[in-house]
This record gives C-alpha cells, sequence and structure tokens, in this order.
C-alpha cells in the first residue's frame, strides 16, 4: 500500500461514490418490477421485524455518508471564514428544504397532503440535530452516540405503559410503539423516537469523516477504517444476543451493526478510488453521488407520475408503463429476474439524468 503524507481533500471521490453507491441501492429496493414478496429477490426485502437484508442497510449507509461530508464541508467552511451562526442558518434552511422536499415526495404519491417523517425528513432532521453537535470534541461526540444507544436500550427495557411489556421488542408491544402512539396521529411504520439513535448513526459518520480528514497517509486511513469495520460488525451481532437487530425500532444493536458494514463498504470504495486510483470503477456511483438528492426525488416523482400512471395496453387490458415493463421482462427472463431488471432500468434512467447534469457541471445542493 502506497503511503501520502500530504494532506487530504476536502472532498473525496470515495465518499462521493460512497453516498451514490447509497442511493443507487434506495432505488433498487424501492423500486421493483412488483411488490409481490414471492418475486422479489429476499436481499431486496425489508425484513418483517428482527433481523437485517441488503435492504435494510441502505438508509443507514446514507446517513453515514451524511455524517461522514459534514467535517469535510466544516472544514471548508472555516477556510472561508464562514462563522458558526451563519453557518447554523444554512443548516436550518438545508433541515427545513429536505423535510419540505419528503413531505412534497410522499404527498405526490399518496395524492393526499403527507407530513409523516418519511426518508428526507428523517435526514433532514437528524442532519440538524447533529450539526449541533457537529464541533464538539471527539471524546463528547463519540459519548454522546453510545450514550444515545444505552439510553433507547434502556427506553425499550424499562418503559412500562398499556399493552407494553418492559424490555419486549416484539411488534406491538414494545416501548417505542406506546411512546409513538402519543406523538404520532397516525401509523408511522418507523417510530418517530427512533430517531434518537440515529442520531447515533450520522454521529458515528462523522467521527469515520474526522478520522480521515485528520490523517495524511493512506495507510492509518484503511487500518482505522478496518478496525471499525470489524468492531461495529461483531459488536453489532454480540448486542444482537440481548437486543435484537431491528430496523423499524432502529435498535442499538442496528445502529452500531449498521455502523459497521458502513465503514467496510467505504473502506472498499477508499481502496479503489483513493488508493488504487481506480477511477472506472466508481465513476458511475460518483456521477450518482453528486446530485444524490435530485436524483431520489426526480425519480420518485418520475416513477409516481409516468410509470405508475399512464397506461398502455397489455393483452386485452390498460397496465401501467411499470407492469407493462416488468410483464416484458418476467416473460422474457422469469419473474425474479424481470422484477430487478425493471429495477435496474430506473437506476440506469436515473444515471443518465445526473450523468448529464455531471457532463454539463450541475449540482444541485439542498
Amino acid at each position: 500500500m502506497t503511503d501520502t503524507h500530504t494532506a487530504f481533500p476536502q472532498r473525496l471521490s470515495s465518499l462521493d461514490a460512497f453516498r451514490g453507491f447509497a442511493i443507487a441501492g434506495m432505488l433498487l429496493v424501492n423500486n421493483p418490477g412488483t411488490w409481490d414478496p414471492a418475486v422479489v429477490p429476499r436481499l431486496l426485502l425489508h425484513a418483517e421485524w428482527h433481523g437485517c437484508t441488503f435492504a435494510d442497510l441502505i438508509f443507514p449507509f446514507f446517513l453515514f455518508a451524511v455524517g461522514m461530508a459534514m467535517p469535510f464541508s466544516d472544514a471548508r467552511k472555516r477556510e472561508q471564514g464562514i462563522g458558526f451562526r451563519k453557518c447554523l442558518l444554512v443548516a436550518g434552511r438545508r433541515a427545513i428544504l429536505l423535510y419540505l422536499l419528503g413531505a412534497f415526495l410522499a404527498s405526490a404519491s399518496l395524492n393526499t397532503p403527507v407530513l409523516h417523517f418519511g426518508i428526507l425528513q428523517r435526514i433532514g432532521v437528524l442532519y440538524f440535530a447533529v450539526f449541533l453537535l457537529l464541533r464538539l470534541q471527539v471524546k463528547w461526540q463519540a459519548g454522546i452516540a453510545v450514550a444515545m444507544l444505552f439510553i433507547w436500550w434502556a427506553v425499550l427495557a424499562f418503559v412500562r405503559g398499556p399493552s407494553v411489556i418492559p424490555g419486549s421488542f416484539d411488534r406491538d408491544v414494545n416501548a417505542a410503539q406506546y411512546i409513538d402512539s402519543f406523538i404520532l396521529a397516525a401509523d408511522d411504520k418507523e417510530t418517530l423516537i427512533s430517531l434518537r439513535p440515529g442520531v447515533s448513526t450520522v454521529l458515528f459518520g462523522v467521527l469515520a469523516g474526522r478520522f480521515v480528514l485528520g490523517r495524511r497517509d493512506h495507510t492509518s486511513v484503511m487500518r482505522g477504517l478496518a478496525v471499525g469495520a470489524a468492531a461495529g460488525i461483531v459488536i453489532g451481532l454480540l448486542w444482537n444476543l440481548v437486543v435484537p437487530i431491528n430496523k423499524i425500532l432502529w435498535s442499538s444493536s442496528f445502529a452500531v451493526y449498521t455502523a459497521g458494514w458502513s465503514c467496510l463498504v467505504f473502506f472498499i470504495f477508499y481502496w479503489i478510488l483513493e488508493v488504487r486510483k481506480v477511477a472506472w470503477i466508481g465513476f458511475p456511483f460518483v456521477v450518482y453521488g453528486m446530485n444524490a438528492i435530485t436524483l431520489y426525488v426526480a425519480t420518485g416523482l418520475f416513477v409516481r407520475w409516468v410509470m405508475l400512471s399512464w397506461k398502455v395496453p397489455w393483452d386485452g387490458s390498460m397496465v401501467s408503463l411499470t407492469g407493462y415493463f416488468y410483464r416484458t421482462f418476467a416473460s422474457t427472463v422469469g419473474p425474479t429476474p424481470g422484477s430487478v431488471l425493471y429495477s435496474i432500468m430506473i437506476i440506469a434512467l436515473g444515471w443518465l439524468l445526473c450523468y448529464w447534469m455531471f457532463h454539463r457541471k450541475i449540482f444541485l445542493k439542498v
């Protein structure tokens, strides 16, 4: 491994690629040709309750990437002499815009106003919460991240209430569902209170970003990422023996386990793009990562307003474009490969949009 004894750039292609990998994974998981669980590959379905599939890793990957990018962005702002108050206003505006974009996207998909905490809304809230902690010392950030996980564990273990079994992680009888019933006007699949351990996921990303930014050679970065990956995965699996890995609850074991996998995937991109300098492998994901939020919103609207709304004839009846392409693929290669091919088609269309923007140096930021 080649060492480099110069300061790291304040933007890493590997981080853009990691973010792009996460957003491509979201498109793959969220846009199957059919939602029939007997057809969709198991890895692309979320665990029904306990457990973790590839689909369950994707959102933590994105949150981890959000956290990793924050120290790099903050370093640039400090170099430019931008004060914390102005940075705080920008962060608040960004969080509000993310929430509004998420609400708009959900409302467009359901044809009714929706304000619950979807993907973008969670990103906005967690981003702003962690921004408030961004300039604390590393020991304080690490302490808060760990403390939140133990507090969340304690909430699930000791909070009592009607139809709550203290210490239970079963559906409908856990403390998170009970507490959310006082907060949410309508049922939300993923608990609002679980935003708290979500802060830990973003903070783990911040700590990883600060670690990478503070090192001057690739060897120490690779070693640190490898240790972080191994520690997160092993500790998460061991903690799973007491606190089940569960995405919907965003259990403490889930937060640690997915942070380990995040370190591992970033490790791979870092090795490919920063150490080996094999740009062509990571380039497709870099293109995604440079306009990740734009891609997510544009694809969501395209699928809802075009693929699911426009009707075309098929075998004597009218079906959506999604149904048409899925049935075409399925009749050729089979239902499961056909569903995956449809997802890949959506990903490819999104990539063409991002490449067009990348080629013209159009980078839309919230």
